[in-house]
């Protein structure tokens, strides 16, 4: 894993090669199995087996529950798979993208790039967020690299990206 992403990574002295990481849907598809298999399961448990059928009672409330969450958990899956978010990072700058719009943000717009701390645990991502302070901007960009592919190129990406602005900033 890390030779392959020594490789991909740009050495300092590189240009920052153009790279698209698409938003991850996979959590979408885990939630939406296991409530899924939890409403199965109480489901089958719930229910009454006489005379060789099977009896499901559906008016119990925390199989309403548990049949809502899936529900919103396919519409909220359906709705970001349909957005195809996406962020591009290149020497250009930053390019936040959708179905519906694309956002660039180029280097002389940037004025600094911070990172949150990092997490003692390594289940959830190595950054919690990352802030990207605009010139013409008053509010912070946030990014939260869990919630894309491949999030520590990702990272490593923003950290060169950070160290052209800071060899920029001291020119």
């Amino acid at each position: 894993m890390e030779s392959s992403l020594a490789s991909v990574l740009p050495t300092p002295s590189q240009e920052l090669p153009e790279r698209e990481f698409a938003y991850r849907l996979d959590f979408y598809w885990q939630a939406i199995a296991s409530y899924a298999l939890a409403l199965i399961v109480y489901a089958l448990l719930k229910g009454t087996i006489a005379s060789g059928s099977l009896t499901l009672e559906l008016r119990d409330p925390i199989v309403v529950v548990l049949g809502a969450l899936v529900v919103g958990a396919s519409l909220f899956s359906l709705v970001n798979w349909y957005m195809r978010r996406s962020v591009t990072v290149s020497a250009k700058g930053i390019r936040f993208q959708n179905r519906f719009r694309t956002r660039l943000f180029h280097n002389h717009e940037i004025v600094a790039i911070s990172f949150g701390r990092k997490r003692l645990t390594r289940i959830g991502g190595a950054y919690r967020v990352v802030k990207i302070r605009l010139a013409n901007r008053r509010r912070l960009l946030r990014l939260r690299p869990s919630l894309y592919d491949n999030e520590t190129e990702l990272v490593q990406m923003l950290l060169q990206l950070k160290r052209e602005l800071a060899k920029r900033q001291t020119r």
